[in-house]
């Protein structure tokens, strides 16, 4: 019987020990787990540490790109700027040089207007009568009888005359035109 109440007390002795065993095991787990769980926490916060650094860094370069971007803008809106500038300043001269053009044509063409008013003052009308020769006519008004002087009587009035310089009847009214200067320099 001994037999058996030691293995009654043996068997609650080995359970007894069979459960300190456990807790122990339990416990030497439990202690593990921690030690694994603040170890992993440990390498979790290093690891968020790391993601933090790497958004700083990535937020400071997305920062630096924004400007160097916006200093970009600011240099191409002011070389846009020059160029409009250059632009209105080459239009600018160009309206100035087509004002200065027109102003020299209008110039031009008042003096011509002006010659030819004179001109035309200057024409003296005379009516043609049986004395009257074209020569006589060159020698009153220009002071010379030679054909050049007398020719320009005739061709001034041509379309009154016609082709003939000696076709002009009595009573014709012809002009006598003022002298051209090239005629004025010539030898009479």
């Amino acid at each position: 019987m001994a037999d058996k109440k030691k293995n009654v007390f043996g068997r609650i002795g080995d359970a007894l020990n069979k459960k300190d065993e456990e807790a122990a095991k339990a416990e030497e787990a439990k202690k593990l787990a921690e030690s694994q769980a603040k170890a992993e926490a440990a390498r979790e916060a290093r690891k968020v540490e790391t993601l933090k650094k790497e958004a700083e860094a990535a937020k400071a370069e997305a920062a630096k790109v924004k400007a160097e971007a916006e200093k970009a803008k600011a240099e191409a809106d002011k070389v846009r700027a020059d160029q409009a500038a250059e632009k209105a300043k080459e239009l600018l001269e160009k309206r100035e040089a087509e004002a200065a053009a027109q102003k020299k044509f209008m110039e031009e063409a008042a003096a011509k207007a002006k010659a030819a008013a004179e001109a035309k003052a200057a024409v003296i009308k005379h009516v043609w009568t049986n004395e009257d020769t074209y020569s006589s006519l060159a020698f009153k008004h220009y002071g010379s009888i030679k054909k050049p002087y007398w020719w320009l009587i005739y061709e001034h009035n041509k379309a009154i005359i016609g082709d003939n310089p000696n076709s002009i009847k009595t009573g014709t009214e012809i002009e006598i035109p003022p002298l051209p200067d090239e005629l004025k320099n010539a030898d009479k």
